[in-house]
């Protein structure tokens, strides 16, 4: 296995919830996919869950060297397994540039308190088959 890139990125978690209180729904389409945005909703503190998954696209878009390749925020989902823990899920121009580069695995961790949401974000090309 080799490491392609690597991401983090750490986001005020008020920084975000202004951001919805701002621009509400465009804002929130344009930046979550409507299962992020479900899931997020339902949770009681959902600032957090929200800037969670902003710094996991950060932290993914970082790792991928991606900013100048169409890449949307919407192409890049936090699904949430259970018994597994958050995983990346790729679509659009995101799958593409993933696909251009040789990575086959986004290997993600997220963490939040009241304050603060954090990510790291590891790509990989899963070769390693131990």
């Amino acid at each position: 296995m080799a490491i392609i890139g690597t991401g983090t990125e750490i986001v005020e978690c008020v920084r975000i919830s202004k951001m919805i209180e701002t621009h509400g729904e465009q804002f929130l389409e344009r930046v979550y996919t409507p299962n992020e945005i479900e899931y997020c909703l339902r949770a009681v503190n959902s600032s957090q869950h929200f800037a969670t998954r902003w710094a996991a696209k950060e932290a993914a878009m970082k790792a991928m060297r991606c900013r100048n390749q169409g890449v949307r925020w919407t192409d890049i989902e936090v699904v949430v397994q259970m018994g597994e823990g958050p995983c990346l899920a790729l679509g659009g121009a995101a799958a593409n540039w993933a696909d251009q580069l040789g990575i086959e695995k986004l290997h993600v961790s997220l963490g939040a308190c009241r304050t603060h949401a954090t990510a790291y974000v590891l790509a990989t090309d899963e070769l390693d088959e131990r």
